[in-house]
């Protein structure tokens, strides 16, 4: 289902207690909110937990915060993905310069993120796109139109109002967002987000009917 702005303006509204007059920005791509956020403070670290079906994959992954400047975290990401053929087929296919001279992945990139939700630039023309709001309801849509007239469209399918995703030690709630590809041999992306640890778990669900997995501690 479309979601006009004029509904999410509503949305947006009913975050507000009492009748005062606030000035309210239907875009869903504007991200506000603190951005001194925990997993985004520089030297912070992530590890992934890869599977392509049940296999597990290591890829010996190093990615940290190198910097930040009001909430936009500068990324670094090393990794070597030559012993996954499947994995570095798809990667392949991305229209980026992600190697290194080894072929392990050596690339520097950017999420926004705030207590409101996260953004990422990763599509051609470098724009803020919205992955996630932490007041986001199921239907609501985080539409980007690119420069070439195509669009990418993520989709928050599902929220938990109960602590029922396993995290770790944790179990917590999550807002699921599901997004469009345009990688070829992928179908579709599924996030799985936390307010207080960002993105959790990726799935990518490919045509071949299998998936590549990762949660993101």
């Amino acid at each position: 289902m479309k979601t006009s702005p004029i509904i999410i303006a509503l949305l947006f509204l009913t975050l507000f207690v009492g009748c005062k007059k606030k000035e309210n920005n239907p875009d869903p791509n504007v991200l506000g909110g603190d951005p001194n956020v925990e997993f985004t403070q520089v030297n912070s670290t992530f590890a992934l937990d890869v599977k392509i079906d049940n296999n597990v994959i290591d890829l010996g992954e190093n990615i940290k915060v190198i910097s930040n400047n009001n909430g936009l975290a500068t990324i670094k990401i090393n990794a070597n993905v030559n012993q996954s053929p499947k994995l570095k087929q798809l990667l392949d296919r991305i229209p980026a310069n992600i190697y290194d001279s080894q072929g392990n992945i050596d690339v520097t990139t950017q999420f926004k993120a705030t207590s409101e939700g996260i953004q990422d630039y990763f599509n051609k023309d470098g724009k803020a796109h919205t992955l996630v709001k932490y007041n986001a309801k199921v239907g609501d849509k985080y539409i980007l139109k690119k420069s070439d007239g195509t669009t990418i469209t993520r989709t928050v399918t599902a929220r938990s109002e109960d602590n029922d995703f396993p995290y770790g030690f944790y179990m917590i709630k999550t807002i699921t967002v599901e997004q469009d590809s345009r990688i070829p041999g992928i179908r579709k992306f599924i996030f799985k987000a936390n307010h207080k640890f960002g993105i959790v778990h990726v799935e990518a669900l490919l045509e071949d009917g299998s998936k590549i997995s990762s949660y993101i501690f």
